[in-house]
């Protein structure tokens, strides 16, 4: 099986996670408006997205030696949530119109409510990684991951909105400035969060933690950059392909790593540049 099939059956079960999760959590809903409120988020989670994040959840897991698929790929739909979170919180700021070919939340049914819900799908993801059936250690050092990478994009979001104010005012962006936004907005929590999650949860070390942000890091940053050339966005001054090339060498030097699993990762590199 190709790497772009395997990469499609992991979309297509995530997809049947996010619908089995929104069904039974709005059958356990106390009131029609819960239900209501659920369906939205459920709408909104199920529109069509490349996955990307729950994906490098289970590659995480399997790079650490983690058993047993089936309850990994339930615990990995956990960071769609909060990257959900994160988009409709991010589209109430730049006031944009769309997501994922529909309306924005906040078009749909006000800023006030689309807030509200947006803290709702955090605070589901937290009970999903939280509640997940791995050892306790294992999901404490994950949801402190999970807590620095959130962390890291909160202050990434402020670093972007301050630099746009300086753009205003006539003042030069450095290189290094751009730099620093994709490295706190986007990289942690698209990259190396998701990998470190699902390694925490198979009881992967610190040691092991560092190797997967040393390659992941330069990946998180082309990916922004070749999303943002395609956006048409004023930041990219920086080389993806050497960042990707950099994200690389650092992959085919691990011998630890499985060979299914780092493959994939090389084809996912690849895929960044085009």
């Amino acid at each position: 099986m190709s790497s772009y099939q395997i990469l499609l059956n992991y979309q297509k079960r995530i997809n049947k996670e996010i619908s089995r999760f929104f069904a039974a959590r709005i059958k356990r809903a106390r009131s029609s408006f819960e239900r209501e409120v659920l369906g939205w988020l459920k709408e909104y989670s199920l529109r069509p997205a490349k996955r990307l994040r729950p994906v490098l959840v289970n590659l995480g897991y399997a790079l650490a030696g983690g058993e047993g698929k089936k309850k990994i790929l339930v615990t990995s739909i956990f960071i769609e949530l909060i990257h959900n979170y994160l988009l409709i919180h991010d589209d109430i700021l730049d006031q944009d119109k769309l997501r994922r070919g529909k309306k924005t939340l906040h078009l749909l049914h006000g800023e006030d409510m689309a807030i509200c819900a947006g803290d709702l799908a955090c605070a589901l993801a937290y009970e999903i990684l939280s509640s997940a059936k791995f050892p306790f250690d294992c999901r404490i050092r994950a949801l402190e991951k999970l807590n620095r990478a959130l962390y890291f994009t909160g202050y990434g979001q402020m670093l972007e909105l301050e630099l746009r104010r300086k753009k205003k005012s006539g003042k030069k962006i450095s290189k290094n400035e751009v730099l620093d936004i994709y490295r706190h907005k986007t990289a942690f929590y698209t990259f190396v969060c998701p990998l470190q999650v699902g390694a925490s949860l198979a009881g992967a070390d610190d040691l092991f933690l560092k190797k997967i942000e040393k390659f992941a890091l330069p990946l998180g940053i082309a990916f922004q950059i070749q999303d943002d050339i395609k956006d048409n966005d004023v930041w990219p001054i920086l080389n993806a392909e050497k960042l990707v090339a950099q994200a690389k060498r650092v992959l085919n030097s691990e011998k630890s790593f499985p060979r299914r699993e780092k493959q994939l990762l090389l084809d996912l590199a690849d895929y960044i540049v085009k």
